[in-house]
This record gives structure tokens, sequence and C-alpha cells, in this order.
């Protein structure tokens, strides 16, 4: 029998991806769209008349509420005395730390980490809290202090047990998965909203909103740490006649530590992200100060104020971590060791009061912030054309562009057709419904305009910042020096708050829309930097070595077999960076850059809870559609999936 050839030049039918049905269907669904955009053109502007008038009628509803705060049962008998408490509490803990010396919080701080044999962490801490100090930020600091020790608190307090329940029960896990999902995936003015309804403003509506958002991530990583520990030791406690409570104590609990501290620190940033965002609804502190020097277009305030909320994260982090993380302990006994810390903290608090030295002896003055404001004011003055062309390019010819495409180019049938067939094509038909079914609802909340100019922006800011972090991390990835020596800086570009990169862009190219996409590039190229790093290298270094063998230059083992091996977990980094600059809207927002953000922003200004809520949603439904596209991309490039 003679052998069967094929010509050269030819596809075998059967691998000829043009003949997928997948890829016929993807060809219809294009065909079918070309056809609806030419026959539907002009149906851009989602009619109004299909506004489903949900912001109206919070509104109304919130009026209700005010008038009737001194009748209603559960506005006067349940929230007002919670609402009450919480400040009371504040203002307490808040007066307390602010009459104390300047030294004594860093004091304090070094001492309870020096117990742990941590000497360079101590100093560490205590010097943020001392940054504090000499900044001229006392009061503020004290206030940002008092807030974070409630809510870090009460998010413990609440999420702990419910973590713990979660662990040690699966259908309690999976009752709060789909809970905790919504909340890790909800807009920070979400949890703000309908705090500020129910509490008014100041402190209280802010700590309500900081813990809801705060608790998810100790609730998730409490009950992991009670998952993993080994099945051996509880069975070994059974063994021994324990009780299930006994167990928890005296095995799992000890074995789960190091997991229950990951949460509190992962709570503490949570609360600290919260700082800016709070501030607008009066919660004062280092986010107020912060905002005031956007007003004041002042960079290097901006930086102080940065670095002294950098201060307080670095003392909240270090002192939690050093409960559990011992190096080699102090040759002192614990007793002995602790009263000489009490008595010299009560002895320096009388003395030094009694001396009139309680307040720091010296302060940074203006001259501090002055040369950045003038090296800022310099670049602006200096590459002023070059700039504003720049400026003028990427808004006028990308932003706009792109905006003026999505909403008034593509009718809006069209938009949600070729968003619904991406989703089916990357993820299937569920997916492919749900975008339908959000898709319509951010139309009827009428915000499908605003939304399409955020998408636009963020978009823009995505693609900047996935052109400055992939390169980098593929780089990094092969090179553990160059990491080592990039990792400091990817960790203070995540732990200072979002908007200190704002401030600078502001100062140079005035608000707009500019300054909040290069924000939220710089705000989200640390995840896409180590995310593609991390992917890189968990390419199989046997397959490395065989396309050495095979004679592959290092170029050719790099686009050959690292980067599409690490195609899937350069994808997940692209998600995070989306992410990323999803959280940003807001920070966009309050520089100008109209969509979601401002209208976000707006809401709580003028204490519109419909507002509030009908952008909170489109801003949730734009995350998740996002991250389930991108997820479902992942996926597809996954070598193992084909």
């Amino acid at each position: 029998m003679s052998a069967v050839t094929v010509p050269s030049g030819s596809v075998p039918a059967e691998d000829a991806w043009y003949r997928s049905p997948r890829w016929q269907a993807v060809g219809g669904g294009l065909l079918v769209a070309l056809v609806a955009q030419l026959v539907l053109r002009g149906t851009t502007i989602w009619p109004e008349n299909w506004y489903a008038q949900i912001g109206p009628n919070v509104k109304d509803f919130q009026g209700a509420v005010q008038r009737n705060r001194d009748t209603n049962f559960l506005l006067a008998n349940v929230f007002r005395p919670i609402g009450r408490f919480v400040l009371w509490f504040y203002e307490l803990l808040r007066d307390v730390l602010i009459d104390l010396p300047w030294f004594w919080l860093p004091l304090l701080v070094a001492a309870v980490i020096l117990r742990s044999g941590r000497k360079g962490t101590a100093a560490l801490a205590a010097a943020g809290l001392l940054f504090v100090e000499i900044a001229g930020l006392h009061d503020a600091g004290m206030e940002t202090i008092a807030l974070m020790i409630i809510c870090v608190t009460l998010s413990i307090a609440i999420g702990l047990p419910l973590g713990i329940w979660a662990g040690l029960n699966p259908r309690v896990e999976r009752v709060l998965r789909p809970i905790l999902d919504a909340l890790q995936s909800l807009p920070t003015t979400i949890y703000l909203v309908p705090s500020v309804l129910f509490f008014g403003i100041l402190q209280t509506p802010a700590a309500i909103a900081t813990i809801a958002f705060s608790v998810p991530p100790m609730i998730r990583i409490s009950a992991l740490g009670i998952r993993m520990v080994p099945a051996a030791s509880v069975e070994a406690g059974r063994i021994f006649g324990s009780s299930n409570w006994q167990l928890l104590w005296k095995v799992q609990a000890p074995q789960a530590i190091r997991s229950f501290v990951t949460a509190i620190n992962q709570t503490i940033m949570m609360c600290l992200g919260m700082v800016v965002i709070a501030s607008l609804v009066g919660a004062g502190g280092l986010g107020n100060e912060l905002v005031q020097t956007l007003r004041l277009r002042s960079p290097g305030r901006g930086f102080i104020v940065g670095l002294a909320i950098l201060g307080v994260a670095l003392a909240f982090d270090r002192f939690s971590r050093s409960l559990i993380d011992r190096a080699e302990p102090l040759p002192i006994a614990a007793k002995p060791y602790w009263l000489g810390v009490a008595g010299l903290l009560v002895v320096s608090l009388v003395v030094f009061r009694a001396a009139g030295w309680a307040e720091v002896p010296w302060t940074f003055d203006s001259s501090i912030a002055e040369p950045i404001d003038r090296f800022v004011t310099w670049i602006r003055d200096t590459f002023g054309s070059v700039l504003q062309s720049i400026n003028d390019f990427i808004v006028r010819d990308v932003i706009i562009r792109l905006r003026n495409l999505l909403a008034v180019s593509l009718a809006w049938p069209v938009l949600i057709g070729l968003t619904a067939g991406l989703a089916w094509f990357v993820k299937g038909w569920r997916l492919a419904v749900f975008c339908v079914i959000s898709l319509v609802v951010v139309g009827l909340l009428g915000m499908w305009e605003p939304s399409l100019e955020t998408l636009a922006q963020l978009l823009v800011a995505v693609a900047l910042a996935l052109l400055i972090a992939v390169p980098i991390g593929i780089f990094v990835g092969r090179r553990p020096r160059a990491e080592a020596a990039l990792e400091p800086v990817l960790d203070a570009l995540q732990t200072l708050p979002a908007m200190i990169y704002a401030i600078p862009f502001v100062m140079i190219f005035a608000v707009g829309y500019l300054p909040g996409v290069l924000a939220t590039v710089i705000y989200a190229i640390p995840p896409g930097i180590r995310l593609t790093s991390l992917a890189i290298k968990q390419v199989s270094p046997e397959t490395l070595e065989a396309a050495t063998t095979f004679g592959a230059t290092d170029r050719q083992r790099l686009w050959g077999v690292h980067v599409p091996l690490a195609l899937k977990g350069i994808v997940l980094g692209v998600n995070q960076v989306i992410m990323m600059g999803v959280s940003m809207v807001i920070i966009c927002g309050m520089i100008g850059g109209q969509g979601l953000g401002y209208l976000a922003v707006s809401s709580l200004i003028t204490q519109d809870t419909g507002l509030g809520i009908e952008a909170g949603v489109a801003m949730l439904v734009m995350a998740i559609i996002l991250d389930r596209l991108t997820e479902g991309i992942a996926g597809r490039l996954d070598p193992a999936s084909r």
C-alpha cells in the first residue's frame, strides 16, 4: 500500500484552524456584528426612557432615613448606639494618643518588637513612627492610628472566629465563599455609601466601611490556615482523647498561628488602603492631609505625608509579625523585661511631661518639601511644550478616540454582542449570558456612557503599564540578582498610598485624564512585574535544558520556550494590572478623570446615595467582566489545556 503524501504547503483538513467549528462560529458572529452595526448605526446612546430610576428611588429612601432617624426603631435603637459607641471609642483613643509625648509610642513599639530579638526591625518600626512626629503630623498621625486600631481590632474580632469556623466546617465555608467574593469585588465607594446613609459622616462610617472592606481576607486566610493543619496532628489529638475544643486550642490554632498573623497583616494593609477614601466622608487623619496636598498641588508635601503613612504601615506590620517571628531572644526573662519596659514608659511620661518636653523638639519645615516642588516645577517649565504634546496625543488621539469608538461609533447592542461573543469564546456560554445581563443592568442604571469613558482610560493605562511591566518582569525573572535589587522598589511602590502618584502629575499636566492614567500606570506596574517574573521562573528547568541541548540560542529559548510556557502566568499578571487599575478609578475621578470615578467621588461629597450605588454597581460589573475575561484567556493559553 502506497503512502499518502500531503502536497508541500498544504494543511490537512483536520488541522486547519479555520475549519474548526469554534472559529467558524467566530467568523459568523463577526459577520452578524458587522451587519448589525450597519443596521443600528446611530444607536449609540442608551435610551433614557429605559432607565430604571434606581438612583432617584434610593435618594428618596435616603431622605426617609434622614427624616426618621429619631422615630424608626432600627435607626434609633441599633444604628445610632453603634455609631455613638464607635465615635466615643475613637475620640477617647485619639485624645489619649495625641496627649502622649512624641517619643512614647515609638518607644513602646520598639520595646515590643525588641523582645523578639529583631533589633533592626524594632529600629525601623520606631523610625517610621518618629518620622510622623518630625514631619509635624502628630495630630493627624494619631487620628489615623486611633482609627486603625479600632478597625483592625474589630476586623480581627469578627474575621478570626468566622475564619476558624469556616476552616472547621466545609458547609460554613461554602456559604461564606460567595459573600466574601462579592465583598472583595465591590468598589470602595460601595462600602462608604451605605455607611454614610445609616451612620452620617465623620469617623463612624469610615470605620464601618473599613471593617467591611478588610474582614474578607481575615476570614479567608484564617480558614486556610486551619485547613492546612496536617491531618495527622488532628488525628493524634483525637487518639489521645481531646475534645473538639481542645483540638482547636491545643493543636489546630497553634499550628495555624502564622496564617493568623498573615491574615492580620493583610487586614492592616487593607485598612490603610481606605485611609484616603475615608477622608472624603470626614474621617480626617493622614488621608485628609494627603487630599489637602492634592488641592495645594504640592508633591513635596504629598511625598512627606505618604512617607508618614508608610511609617504607620511599617509599624503596624512589624509589630504584628514580631509576636510570632522571633530571632535569637534577648537574654532577659520575660517578667523583668516587661516590668522594666513598663517602668521606663511611666517614668519617661511623668518626667517629660513635668519638664514640658512632651512635644517633638524639631520638625520639618517647608524647606524639606520645596526641593521636590521646585524639581516638579522645573520639569513643567523646561519641558512644557513636549509635555503638552504628550498630553494632547494621549488624551485627544488615544483616549478620546477610543472612547468615541466605544460610545459613539459602535451601537450599544453591537458592543454588548461583541463582549458576549468574546466571553463565549474564552470561557463558554455562562460567562456570555452573565456579560449580557450585566451590561444591560449598567445601561438601565444610566451608567452606559460614564462606564465607557472609564473603560477607555483604563484600557490605555493598562496598555502603558504592560509595556513597562512585562519586559521588566521577563528580564528580572531570568536574573535573580536583578530581581533582588528591584524587590524593595516594588515593595515601596505597593505600600505608598495611590494618591501620591497623582500629585506630581497633576502639578505637571494639570487636572484631567492624563494624570489619572499615569498614576494608574505607576500603581499597577508592581504586580505586573512580580507575576510576570514568577511565571518566567516557574518554567521547567528540564524543558529549558532540552532546548539548549537541541542547539537553541538564548534568544530562541526566550521566545520559543520561556515566554510561550509562561504565557498563562503573564496573562494572570495582566489580570492583576487590570484589577489594580480598577481600584484607581476613584483616585482618577478626584483629579479630573470624569467617568465612574468622578460620579463616585461626587456622590460621597454630596451624600447622594443613589448616584453612589449606581456608579459603584457599574464599577463592580466592569471589574468582574474584565476579571473573568482575562482569567478565561489565561486558561486557554495554558499548555496543559491544549
